[in-house]
């Protein structure tokens, strides 16, 4: 009896050692916003085409290396004249860590890690809502670090802010010919609501992660019909001339080289403006309210901020992972495919109408001069019949039609004798 006492008490002992190892395992394990606030405490001064962004971009290929993933940095410098007129030279570069999963084509996962403006030029720029992408995008990499995937996965992360416009898909370090899907990141947690976003008109790859978003029970809303527009350019080769909240990310420019997208982004879409982060406190990037202190007060608390991070990654990553993302890519390409061919029918369409109108318009052109060439009667004109050069041809034809003159003598010559 004191055996089986013994033993049941080790049991319990033993049981009980296991039930607190794991939950202090996943107590340790970080969420996506204790790592949002770690990194916005050890870069707090990260102001875009600056040395902090670049000691940023250290941290966060630091700890992609440690994820496991295959780490690039391509460089890029951007030129700026100051107020004087001089031209001078910004650094930065882009983070970019590649799990290969021998499947050829990648999910394109990504959101901006700088501040906001050179302080110097545009204020204060605290990045608390950069910050917050940040600590969701570092979670999602770290939880499809451990799964093997139907695509290769491509974790990056921004510098430069566009750099005035300067993003160019081209040289953002993935093929784009290879880039199945982009997902972007644009502010999750922060404002009114978190909203998916794919395209202005439905798509493939909207409809999927909707469905993703409705099993895994995650708070994020369609985008309202009606999508205020706002005029904003970037720059001169910026990929829109106009905005709204869907298209103030990086995703707008892989929209334009034909990838399918999706964005997650925060913010106050059914406000009158159409921009702003929350309709009552407007635009916070690039203010002293741009931090995740405020950003929790703004939300009703930390609790509140974190879990709208955690439900942004466990979407994504249920998303990437689920078994129908490859269909529902095949008919999102299928659909730019044929939208593209639209266009191209359409302009061939344009052109043979235009050309057929032009032929025709030439064809009673020339109808209409050769009607008037048979119309117009000689002139004489100032040298009298002299000039004209068909005088003797006219002559001639009323002699030929002159009918002969009958004879002055009444009797008929048959009857003569």
């Amino acid at each position: 009896m004191k055996k089986l006492v013994l033993l049941i008490l080790v049991f319990s002992l033993a049981l009980s050692s296991l039930l607190f190892a794991g939950v202090t395992a996943v107590a340790e394990t970080p969420s996506s916003y204790d790592y949002a606030v770690a990194y916005a405490q050890n870069h707090a001064r990260r102001d875009i085409l600056s040395g902090g962004e670049a000691a940023a971009a250290n941290t966060l290929a630091t700890a992609l290396t440690n994820f496991g993933y295959a780490v690039q940095t391509p460089a890029f410098r951007f030129y700026r004249q100051n107020d004087v007129g001089a031209k001078v030279a910004y650094d930065y570069k882009h983070v970019l860590g590649f799990k290969n999963n021998g499947k050829g084509k990648c999910v394109l996962i990504g959101c901006y890690y700088g501040g906001y403006e050179p302080q110097d030029s545009y204020g204060v720029g605290n990045g608390g809502t950069v910050a917050l992408s940040v600590g969701t995008l570092l979670s999602v990499a770290r939880l499809l670090s451990a799964v093997t995937t139907e695509y290769d996965i491509v974790i990056a992360f921004w510098g430069g802010i566009e750099a005035f416009g300067d993003f160019r898909v081209k040289d953002c370090g993935v093929e784009n010919d290879k880039i199945a899907l982009y997902v972007n990141l644009d502010g999750v947690g922060v404002g009114d609501r978190d909203y998916l976003y794919a395209d202005d008109v439905p798509r493939a790859q909207e409809k999927y992660f909707r469905n993703v978003i409705k099993k895994v029970g995650a708070d994020i809303s369609a985008p309202p019909v009606y999508k205020k527009q706002v005029a904003l350019s970037y720059g001169e080769e910026d990929a829109y001339s106009y905005a709204h909240l869907g298209l103030l990310g990086v995703n707008r420019f892989f929209m334009a080289e034909d990838v399918p997208c999706v964005n997650f982004v925060g913010g106050a879409w059914d406000y009158d403006c159409g921009l702003y982060r929350y309709s009552r406190k407007g635009d916070i990037e690039g203010t002293s309210l741009d931090t995740i202190e405020s950003i929790d007060g703004f939300n009703g608390g930390a609790a509140k901020t974190a879990a709208r991070l955690d439900a942004v990654a466990s979407v994504v990553y249920h998303g990437v992972t689920g078994k129908d993302l490859a269909s529902a890519l095949d008919k999102a390409q299928g659909e730019i495919s044929a939208a593209d061919l639209d266009s191209s029918l359409a302009v061939l369409l344009i052109s043979a109408i235009g050309t057929a109108l032009l032929i025709a318009f030439l064809i009673l052109l020339y109808v209409k001069q050769g009607k008037d060439r048979r119309q117009v009667a000689w002139d004489p004109g100032l040298n009298g019949s002299k000039d004209d050069p068909y005088t003797e041809f006219r002559e001639t034809q009323d002699e030929e039609s002159e009918e002969p003159k009958p004879s002055d003598d009444d009797d008929d010559d048959v009857f003569r004798f």
